[in-house]
């Protein structure tokens, strides 16, 4: 096997790139004046919103993920710190151009050293530091990308990167990552098949998170939750994102995992009179919706703070939208960011209430339904709507503790219902 080559892939990818040339993330979306902001803090379930930053800052989410909280918060200040010029002065991650301080430069950089660190580990044999240099390359590359647009030319050459970074280290996982095609209209729907052993079939659950997501962003909720209970995950991209980019978000928007879901009865290492789905966010209302046309095929849903109803409906709640959500949300749309009012109207389409879904009749389907009170986008009536759906629902309702806390209550809290309804 050849030695790597001192010009490693990432400078071969990004170097194609005009550094001058390139729009920056947050003009991708919209062709309009800079998206507006709240002008105070929000508190989400899954980050912060500041009118400082055009991204949500998601700082505990992304050290679950495993990001180091060093190697974070000093790349955050180099963004900070930065006197190349922004986009909108009034956010720091504006920076323009593939420079210093501009938001992907700076996260692909530090992967980039990761990268590096694991190339050397693998040429020296030693496999425990190549798999946890390439998952942490993999991660960095996945956030340098972050929201992940379609469009913006350097998220995607990160997007490149963080996949074979997570393909690389997922050779050292203790059953190798397998990767799941499954045709559909034509194309391929791409997923990693995470398993925790290969003697027999195991029970799978498909998990999918929000519109700024990336199928490769749970590697960490399969290690400490799934893989100990012998439940293997199947990740998958939400329809606009990722792997999935070329199809778009639409009314029918669990087409792609109701396909995948028909699919599992050929792969020989899922039981599948044993398979469920965890969604976070729009992956959430993807499940729920998932449990409804395929009642006799999930066993079990859990939802964490899916946009669901209020947030589509109410024009006032989906006006405190913060910037990237915005930018995200038209991107899965095809749509322009900039008239948020044609966004809100075509969005209206994912209230699953509006669909003659939740709060009308009952699935089968047990639901755990998870969300913060003071969560804008699955308020408390959403939460406990979601698990009065279910003819063996439960709501669980979080309110105060600290974001660490919440992490880890709610972690659990999925442990048990899937241990529960598998009967494990």
């Amino acid at each position: 096997m050849s030695a790597p080559s001192d010009k490693n892939l990432s400078e071969t990818l990004f170097n194609k790139v005009q550094p001058y040339k390139i729009r920056e993330t947050s003009t991708i979306s919209s062709s309009g004046n800079p998206l507006p902001c709240e002008p105070q803090e929000q508190f989400l379930i899954d980050g912060l919103c500041t009118p400082s930053w055009f991204r949500v800052l998601r700082r505990a989410f992304w050290i679950w993920q495993g990001a180091e909280p060093i190697e974070l918060e000093e790349t955050l200040a180099r963004i900070a710190t930065s006197d190349g010029e922004r986009t909108n002065p009034q956010q720091i991650d504006t920076v323009q151009g593939f420079i210093p301080g501009n938001w992907c430069y700076e996260w692909s950089q530090v992967a980039g050293e990761h990268n590096r660190k694991a190339k050397e580990a693998d040429d020296a044999g030693e496999a425990w530091i190549a798999k946890k240099e390439y998952f942490l390359a993999a991660r960095y590359y996945s956030i340098a990308s972050y929201p992940h647009l379609k469009g913006d030319e350097l998220a995607e050459q990160a997007q490149v990167q963080a996949n074979i970074a997570y393909r690389e280290g997922g050779r050292y996982l203790p059953v190798p990552l397998k990767e799941l095609k499954v045709p559909f209209r034509s194309k391929e729907i791409k997923g990693y098949l995470h398993l925790p052993h290969d003697d027999h079939p195991v029970p799978l659950v498909m998990v999918t998170g929000a519109i700024d997501s990336l199928q490769l962003d749970f590697i960490r909720l399969f290690e400490k939750v799934l893989e100990p209970l012998g439940i293997g995950m199947l990740s998958l991209d939400l329809p606009g994102c990722g792997y999935s980019s070329h199809w778009p978000l639409v009314e029918d928007s669990s087409r792609l995992h109701q396909a995948v879901l028909q699919y599992l009865k050929d792969v020989p290492w899922v039981d599948d009179q044993r398979v469920g789905m965890v969604g976070f966010r729009l992956g959430g209302n993807v499940a729920v919706r998932l449990s409804y046309l395929e009642q006799l095929r999930l066993k079990a849903v859990v939802c964490v703070g899916p946009g669901m109803h209020n947030y589509f409906t109410d024009p006032a709640i989906f006006e405190l939208s913060p910037p990237m959500m915005r930018a995200s949300l038209a991107n899965r749309l095809n749509m322009d960011a900039s008239d948020w009012d044609a966004v809100q109207k075509s969005s209206q389409v994912f209230s699953l209430k509006r669909q003659g879904l939740v709060g009308v009749s009952k699935t089968r389907v047990p639901i755990l339904s998870i969300g913060h009170r003071r969560d804008f986008i699955c308020p408390e009536a959403d939460i406990r709507m979601l698990a009065s759906s279910s003819l063996s629902g439960k709501a669980v309702v979080l309110d105060k503790e600290p974001v660490k806390e919440q992490m880890h209550r709610m972690l659990s809290e999925i442990g048990e219902w899937l241990r529960l309804h598998f009967n494990l």
